[in-house]
């Protein structure tokens, strides 16, 4: 969150409508000559007390009351210069210019209500008065009536085309409701009439760097400072825009010297913050955001930018409670996916039967790394939903953390429902990096869906390291500027390694697969994954991936939180979450980070990624796996069916068991033993022969019968009954199995196996 200041008045300039001087009446008295002559030589008081005493020799005298406000207002007592306006409009209440010079003063006292009343009073008796329009614009301006001041504003610039302050005052109204175009024009506009205004110069160079034309925002705002150096605001504005093009020592020195010439700039000293947070200085960071709210305590972003800093910095207590104030900026209210009507929950306990709602904020990453909280919640007897992005839905209710979360748009009115952002549940749990109080996966992919994947993946003979390179361009801002990388830099892992590749990338950075000059690593199935959008489903493909090499995206937390082998790539000041150094992280015991050392250099990060992978599979420099590389890929990849002789009778018996036990199971358990059915069936199939039916029946039906009678047994064991009942079922047990032996030796004999089982034990 980051604070632009620069758009408003310069230092010691006048309004653009500000009223006439003090003008000296042809035909004036002594006493009044004497009042102009010290009002020349600045001894207002004296000047002031003469006119007092006109005042009770003609009360009825208009002009008196009107030069003893405006004396009283040069003074900067605008309380007796307001009281001295409405005694002259007491006089004459229909005078344009004492009703703008009371608004005036009104406006100073803090009454803008009354203030504007008083200005269009004015535009009533006078419709082109260019001074009660402006300064009726300058009200609605700094009450956030920006349709309203751009309104009144366009009208001082069509009353008076060639007035530069009035289409600056425009470019500034355009440039805070994010029209940077539009306001680039009316600053232009505004240089044409005049040319060496430092303040349109700056304010130009504002909007080119919001536009990314940091080029140009520099040399305008160089301009600027050449025109008047004492200019602080345009100082500030140049840091900014040094800022973005990563300068970031030069960007600091602007900081301090727009400081320097003013001493009351918070919003410097909180972009001083920022910039020392993102060159690394953290604690410098913490203690100008410290200053700019010695300076001004409701600077809410300031707040916000503090937290970071604190939770950066490890100092979670501090951090986690000066994060609340991020719903006070609109920054962090556009992050919440809504807002619910019914009351936010306090962290007191909820009475039984209240519901508790967390809403999602911020991107996908933010919600899957969280949500895990949930979890929790509801172990201490909440009855917890989680409203989330739609996309994530099918990942929640697989991962048991809500078996039905809500859609932002679906959430109604509810008297006894409370809400919750979801990254406060951190505040609420007491989260920190001594006790996460979660930190083993929570996240999983249905069984089936992971065995599709394993299919699909079987013809890798290869290790597979799944990759993401690139989060969403959008979310660049300052804390997550630098994150991504381009896929061609992953190269010297290529170069390393005979692995597979396998890309996570969405979106965003997938075009690159197409350029890229290892695109011939990549696992063959990679069009099917590149098709694939849901995230319950990337699930099950990282689930079957040997390694996963990420930015810092929405993969890195899906990944980790599944508590697969981790490697997360770092720039050199990451996200608050990440810390400042350390290979490991408490919120992911799988995961392994590799940190930039300087801003932007992700070629050394990526030898060091190189380096360990070559040390994690084995070398490839034969042209073929290691042996660690085989042993890898050994312990990932299927095993293929061991072939060994059987008899006829034992492959249908076989099968017959496969039948009924499919019937019995469910998930994981029913895909092992489809698949081992199916593989069975294929090698009966090939042998080509025509079975009696008859046969196979009565096989089947003595399996029926032999896994009825263990189900009893097992039932009579459980309840510890061990009488005549359970003897029964345990002789009836090598009497069917007599039954099978038999069957499956009429089977072999029928069809001349050449293997025939035979019965060892003598009749009963």
């Amino acid at each position: 969150m980051q604070l632009k200041r620069g758009f408003g008045q310069s230092p010691g300039k006048p309004e653009a409508a500000s009223k006439k001087p003090i003008d000296i009446p042809p035909k004036i008295n002594i006493e009044e000559q004497t009042a102009q002559q010290l009002l020349r030589q600045g001894k207002l008081s004296e000047a002031e007390a003469i006119y007092k005493a006109l005042i009770k020799q003609d009360p009825r005298n208009q002009g008196l009351h009107s030069l003893l406000g405006n004396i009283q207002s040069m003074r900067g007592d605008h309380f007796s210069a307001k009281i001295s306006y409405i005694k002259a409009l007491e006089i004459n209440p229909n005078s344009p210019e004492i009703l703008c010079d009371l608004g005036d003063s009104l406006r100073r006292l803090g009454d803008s209500k009354a203030a504007k009343l008083s200005y269009k009073k004015a535009i009533r008796f006078d419709i082109e008065n260019l001074r009660a329009h402006y300064n009726l614009g300058l009200i609605s301006k700094a009450a956030g009536e920006l349709n309203d001041a751009l309104s009144s504003f366009t009208t001082v610039a069509k009353l008076k085309p060639d007035l530069a302050e009035a289409h600056i005052s425009i470019g500034a109204i355009l440039h805070e409701q994010g029209q940077t175009t539009a306001a680039i024009a009316s600053l232009k506009k505004a240089l044409s009439y005049q040319p060496n205004s430092a303040q349109a110069l700056s304010n130009l160079g504002n909007s080119l760097c919001n536009l990314g034309d940091l080029e140009a925002a520099v040399n305008a705002l160089q301009r600027a400072i050449s025109i008047d150096p004492n200019y602080a605001e345009a100082h500030n504005n140049l840091g900014l825009a040094l800022q973005k093009t990563g300068n970031l020592s030069a960007a600091i020195s602007s900081f301090e010297t727009a400081l320097h010439l003013k001493k009351m700039f918070p919003e410097a000293l909180s972009n001083l913050g920022l910039t020392l947070q993102e060159k690394g200085e953290i604690k410098n960071a913490i203690s100008s955001f410290n200053a700019a709210l010695q300076l001004n305590p409701y600077l809410v972003e300031v707040k916000s930018n503090l937290a970071m800093a604190q939770l950066l910095n490890g100092d979670y207590q501090q951090g986690l409670e000066n994060y609340e104030f991020r719903f006070s900026t609109k920054t962090g209210l556009n992050a919440l996916l809504n807002k619910p009507k019914f009351s936010q929950w306090d962290g007191r306990d909820l009475k039984s039967g209240q519901k508790l709602l967390l809403i999602s904020e911020q991107g996908l990453g933010d919600t899957i790394h969280f949500m895990r909280y949930a979890i929790i919640l509801r172990q201490r007897g909440l009855d917890v939903n989680l409203c989330a992005q739609p996309k994530l839905h099918s990942l929640i209710r697989a991962s048991g953390i809500d078996s039905s979360p809500i859609p932002p748009e679906e959430i109604t009115d509810s008297e006894d429902a409370h809400w919750l952002p979801l990254l406060s549940i951190l505040r609420h749990l007491r989260v920190t990096a001594d006790d996460p109080i979660i930190s083993d996966p929570y996240i999983k992919a249905p069984d089936l869906l992971m065995m599709t994947w394993k299919e699909r993946l079987s013809s890798e003979r290869r290790p597979i390291i799944g990759i993401n390179w690139q989060g969403n361009p959008s979310h660049e801002t300052t804390n997550s500027k630098g994150r991504s990388l381009p896929l061609e830099t992953f190269a010297p892992i290529v170069q390393k390694t005979n692995a597979s590749l396998l890309s996570l990338q969405k979106g965003f950075g997938s075009d690159q697969l197409e350029t890229c000059s290892f695109r011939d690593r990549f696992v063959s199935c990679q069009d099917q994954i590149n098709d694939t959008w849901d995230f319950l489903e990337t699930a099950a493909i990282i689930a079957n991936c040997d390694l996963v090499i990420t930015s810092d995206t929405s993969v890195a937390h899906l990944a980790g939180g599944m508590g697969k082998t981790t490697w997360l790539l770092l720039k050199n000041v990451p996200e608050w979450r990440w810390g400042l150094k350390g290979d490991t992280t408490f919120w992911y015991p799988s995961m392994r980070l590799f940190r930039q050392k300087e801003r932007g250099n992700w070629n050394e990060v990526m030898e060091q990624v190189a380096g360990a992978v070559h040390e994690y599979f084995g070398s490839c420099s034969t042209g073929g796996n290691s042996a660690k590389a085989s042993s890898t890929a050994a312990k990932t990849q299927q095993i293929q069916e061991i072939l060994a002789p059987i008899s006829l009778g034992e492959l249908i018996d076989k099968i017959t068991i496969l039948q009924i036990k499919i019937q019995h199971l469910e998930g994981h358990a029913q895909n092992n033993v489809m698949k081992e059915l199916k593989a069975l069936e294929s090698t009966l199939n090939n042998l080509q022969i025509d079975i009696d039916s008859t046969l196979i029946q009565r096989l089947q039906q003595v399996n029926q019968a032999l896994w009825q009678i263990e189900d009893d047994i097992r039932d009579k064991e459980h309840n510890k009954d061990f009488g005549d009942a359970f003897v029964g079922l345990a002789r009836s047990v090598y009497q069917q199995n007599d039954r099978r032996a038999a069957i499956k030796k009429e089977i072999n004999t029928t069809y001349g196996s050449s293997l025939i089982e035979e019965k060892s034990y003598t009749n009963y």
